[in-house]
């Protein structure tokens, strides 16, 4: 093939378009450093119908569920239809803005039939030759200097929506609304780059952020990022030609990560992420390499994961490459198996439990590396170093000897030599309300001088606070329990107490209480119910951690909460608007907690290390944000007050 012939190809693949066969990643970058696809609910109906999530959606919840979901657009679509109205808007004006409604309200079907790819990736500025002449002439006075983003990264993110070209104006008059009700400017993308979309004009010259949407072959793709709209569809066709990053090792292998039918899949190549922030604020942060590697930052490879459904249990699994010598908080964990039997006395209405092998020495080192990076302060040592390295080291030496100071111990010698290597959190219900309940629970393997540690750590505060805090030593079932009090803890009072082999810490009394009660055997302890048995017994052998929620907790908390939640909403929203148009929250939107929770049953999460990479397997029924931490009630009251 003769060179003009093998170019004039290369070019016509360059400019080819998306074809209706290609799948979504082939637009995208081979070196693509984030990736995310969920396919959608319809390519997989059978499976979500199957699942506890897919009962939870067929019933009278689904309903309200959906319900909220109309919401947004119909809300949206009000103030954009009243507020043109008022001002004297054209005709021609609100019929567009209420057509463009009618696409919004369709746009979360379009998203359960194709779903979305979400694509981001990063790179050094690539300066342009007139950008080099510029930067040239602006330093010997013979021009103007180049522009401010010339020096930015090169930042591009990208969502595609599959196949939904033949259906781009719901996503358009989606856009359109939000475009509208932020009065921004929107033109059609240039001729020149025959393709059908818009492109964002930007109220503000000055800000190096360009944003375009377009269809390509048979998808849409969204662009948000520092290069040039031109340069980023332009690139989106040179990556066509290259395969995209359907080439990237990770994407092959998200695609094969589980073994149940993956509805969602996506990588982070966190090597690329770590590397590019070393290069480009490495310049102006010094020994910067060396402070991520030691923080354990520089360990992490890659992140995989998978999600989708087997029989009623969702499943995901989340894969942290960490190869080689493992440092900073990539050592904490220790690749010891843990069992139930090595749980402490947990109350029998336990919603959440953590259970996980950890090295606490380890972590405090981990602790003081991550403060040095941390503070810039200088502390007077940093100049009997000669190496970034050993300036580091006797950073953390003085920070350990001030830390030691001001606690009045040694804490190596006097408290983390004699803890154990456990460490479990857990919630109950009945002793304490959502993320207030959480008790900590360390084990220890001398109890005598991890408790002579604590109540030094007790006195010191005492001493320290000059008569704002108490300490309140009280006795139950032969077990010294110590109650801090403090002017400024508000309605916390610390609690702690060494109860078998652990030291129990608590924001209040009555948890530690009933630790102690339940070591003694005067309260029960929790036993899982045998389903759960039954699932526990597919633990792996090798696992250093165990999970254990009930969202069932959560769920009933949420429709406890709720109503009155909502119904304060609406008084503030009543006294606030016009009492002769009474438009009441619906409060029957919020579902029952019976019906809600009798679809759930235990999330159980598993944590696996081999010495190369962390696994993380979690087979859930139901999963809210936050719940594990009992954050549930704060996350309902941020959708609702977004929402209403």
């Amino acid at each position: 093939m003769s060179r003009p012939l093998g170019c004039g190809l290369a070019l016509l693949l360059l400019a080819a378009p998306a074809r209706a066969a290609d799948p979504p990643e082939a637009l995208l970058s081979p070196s693509t450093q984030l990736y995310l696809r969920w396919d959608g609910v319809t390519p997989h109906k059978a499976a979500y119908e199957g699942s506890a999530l897919g009962a939870v959606m067929q019933g009278p919840t689904g309903d309200s569920v959906r319900a909220l979901l109309a919401k947004g657009p119909k809300l949206l679509g009000s103030s954009l239809l009243a507020d043109p109205l008022q001002e004297g808007r054209s005709p021609a004006a609100l019929k567009a803005a209420h057509a463009d409604l009618k696409h919004a309200e369709r746009l979360v079907g379009l998203l359960c039939d194709t779903g979305f790819v979400l694509a981001a990736e990063v790179n050094e500025p690539r300066p342009t030759l007139a950008g080099v002449g510029k930067a040239l002439g602006g330093l010997l006075g013979a021009g103007p200097g180049p522009a401010p983003d010339s020096f930015l990264p090169d930042a591009r993110v990208f969502v595609v929506v599959p196949g939904a070209g033949p259906k781009a104006d719901v996503i358009f008059g989606t856009i359109r609304l939000v475009t509208r009700s932020a009065e921004a400017q929107v033109e059609p993308l240039p001729a020149a780059l025959e393709r059908t979309g818009f492109v964002l004009v930007p109220q503000n010259r000055d800000v190096p952020v360009r944003a375009a949407w377009w269809v390509e072959g048979d998808h849409v793709v969204f662009y948000a990022g520092s290069a040039p709209v031109e340069t980023a569809v332009k690139g989106v066709r040179a990556n066509l030609a290259k395969g995209g990053l359907t080439k990237h090792p990770l994407f092959a292998r998200c695609r094969q990560t589980g073994d149940f039918e993956a509805v969602a899949r996506g990588y982070v190549d966190a090597d690329s992420v770590v590397g590019l922030a070393k290069r480009l604020a490495g310049p102006f942060v010094p020994g910067l390499a060396a402070k991520v590697d030691a923080i354990g930052v520089g360990n992490l490879k890659a992140v995989v994961f998978s999600s989708g459904f087997k029989g009623k249990e969702s499943r995901a699994l989340y894969e942290f490459d960490l190869p080689g010598e493992r440092k900073g908080v990539a050592r904490v964990l220790k690749q010891s198996p843990v069992t139930l039997a090595d749980l402490p006395p947990l109350p029998p209405d336990a919603s959440r439990f953590s259970l996980l092998r950890v090295d606490y020495t380890a972590a405090f080192d981990a602790g003081l590396t991550v403060l040095d990076a941390l503070v810039p302060e200088q502390f007077g040592v940093e100049d009997q170093g000669k190496t970034p390295a050993e300036v580091s080291k006797l950073r953390r030496e003085f920070l350990e000897r001030e830390l030691n100071k001001a606690t009045g111990i040694d804490a190596r010698a006097d408290l983390l030599a004699h803890l154990g290597d456990k460490v479990c959190i857990y919630q109950s219900p009945t002793e304490g309300l959502s993320v207030l309940g959480t008790v900590l629970c360390i084990s220890v393997k001398d109890p005598a001088r991890v408790r002579a540690a604590a109540d030094r750590l007790a006195r010191t505060a005492e001493a320290v606070a000059g008569g704002r805090v108490k300490v309140r030593k009280k006795t139950l079932a032969g077990v010294e329990i110590r109650e801090v009090y403090g002017r400024d803890f508000g309605f916390f009072v610390p609690t702690y107490a060494v109860v078998g082999d652990w030291l129990v810490v608590a924001a209040h009394p009555q948890p530690v209480q009933g630790a102690v009660l339940r070591q003694a055997g005067t309260l029960a302890r929790w036993k899982p119910d045998a389903d759960t048995a039954r699932r526990l017994g597919g633990m792996p052998a090798d696992a250093v951690g165990v999970q254990y929620c009930d969202p069932r907790s959560p769920a009933q908390n949420l429709c406890t909460v709720g109503p009155t939640a909502l119904g304060f909403l609406g008084l503030i929203q009543s006294q606030r608007g016009n009492e002769s148009e009474f438009d009441p929250i619906d409060l029957g939107l919020v579902p029952n907690g019976h019906e809600l929770s009798r679809h759930l049953f235990p999330n159980l999460t598993y944590t696996r290390d081999d010495g190369k990479t962390v696994r993380v397997e979690v087979n859930d029924s139901f999963s809210l944000p936050g719940e594990f931490a009992g954050l549930e009630v704060l996350a309902f009251a941020a959708v609702s007050g977004l929402s209403f």
